[in-house]
């Protein structure tokens, strides 16, 4: 029901943004998407023994954004990470997820170059998901996500910018009921993500 839930949330969020976009049309709507990798500290469990030792995350998003203003976009975007991890407490193998509906701001910092810094945040929520690949147990959990983002972009033309980015992504504690954790648990869910993308202005 969680994600059920969550992913009605996820398109009606969307039908409105693109209302919304497609009104503001003349200011300059874009597509971008970015893919990578995101590198996950060791997260701590609440309410059953150990923590899980996390491996580097496949990251990949993309978004629909429009130009308010000369230095300023803002976008809806989808994102998806993945990753495998170790149990200590009992070596079981697990994979999370997280698919996240994001808002998201940037200012572009103007240099009068085709290098182009830029700083964004971005606000929404995600569904996590965790499960064992021994056991094939697995649950999901809606939660809320924050992102801060910086990077560079180059125009290659009027219409085609390439960029390279970080991203630090974060949640609130996923809540998971798994067959070997004997009862309810949380983690921690962050991630340090690295992204080459492009974004194509129509």
């Amino acid at each position: 029901m969680k994600r059920i839930a969550g992913l009605v949330t996820g398109v009606l969020v969307l039908l409105f943004a693109t209302q919304l976009w497609a009104q503001n049309r003349p200011e300059g709507m874009y597509l971008s998407g970015n893919i990578g990798f995101g590198i996950r500290s060791d997260s701590k469990l609440t309410g059953s023994a150990g923590q899980f030792d996390n491996d580097p995350a496949f990251v990949i998003n993309g978004a629909v954004g429009i130009k308010l203003k000369e230095n300023f976009r803002v976008e809806g975007e989808i994102g998806y990470h993945l990753n495998a991890a170790d149990r200590t407490s009992n070596g079981q193998d697990f994979t999370f997820s997280v698919l996240s509906f994001m808002g998201n701001a940037y200012f572009d910092i103007p240099t009068q170059s085709p290098l182009t810094p830029y700083l964004g945040v971005g606000l929404g929520f995600g569904i996590a998901g965790g499960s064992e690949d021994s056991f094939g147990s697995s649950d999901s959990d809606l939660v809320g996500a924050v992102q801060l983002m910086a990077g560079l972009g180059y125009d290659i033309s009027p219409k085609a910018t390439l960029t390279f980015g970080y991203r630090y992504f974060t949640t609130t504690d996923p809540d998971f009921i798994l067959a070997t954790t004997g009862g309810p648990f949380e983690t921690e869910y962050s991630s340090h993500d690295f992204l080459f993308g492009a974004r194509f202005r129509f």
